[in-house]
């Protein structure tokens, strides 16, 4: 017989009287900040270029192509600051991740030299301007002119 998860507030007085949790709000803020950044980034990515949305009065969703740009900026301020709060809150389990206090060993090598590889990839590629780096421009160019 499998056991269901039994939900921490099932009732609606039992949600009332839940404590606040950081550990909650700090995810829920990290993600829905990540959803509306990737959202206002591919709009960005697509819009006409400042002059042209400007002489055409481009708009989406009644923002323009400014309007956008400063949403964008906001958010990612914003999953800055979820980012920072989300691992403060969770360090121990990062600290754990990284150092094995029992064996006094760096842990996850594998994990951590791909996390690590893959960032120095992408910031070696964008700065050398070699695709696929290069072919987001050329694609977000495509879009800016092509779409509109």
């Amino acid at each position: 017989m499998s056991q269901t998860p039994t939900d921490p507030c099932p009732t609606p007085q039992a949600r009332k009287q839940a404590p606040f949790s950081n550990r909650a709000a700090a995810v829920f803020l990290a993600g829905l900040s990540f959803v509306v950044m990737v959202v206002s980034g591919l709009v960005v990515s697509i819009a006409p270029s400042g002059r042209v949305a400007r002489d055409i009065d481009w708009s989406l969703l009644a923002l323009n192509r400014a309007d956008w740009e400063l949403l964008h900026l906001a958010m990612g301020v914003l999953f800055i600051f979820a980012g920072v709060w989300h691992i403060k809150l969770h360090w121990p389990v990062i600290r754990n991740l990284l150092w094995s206090a029992a064996a006094q060993t760096l842990c996850h090598r594998r994990e951590l030299a791909l996390a690590v590889g893959l960032v120095v990839a992408v910031i070696v590629l964008t700065l050398l301007w070699w695709p696929p780096i290069s072919w987001l421009d050329q694609l977000s160019r495509w879009a800016s002119i092509g779409l509109w």
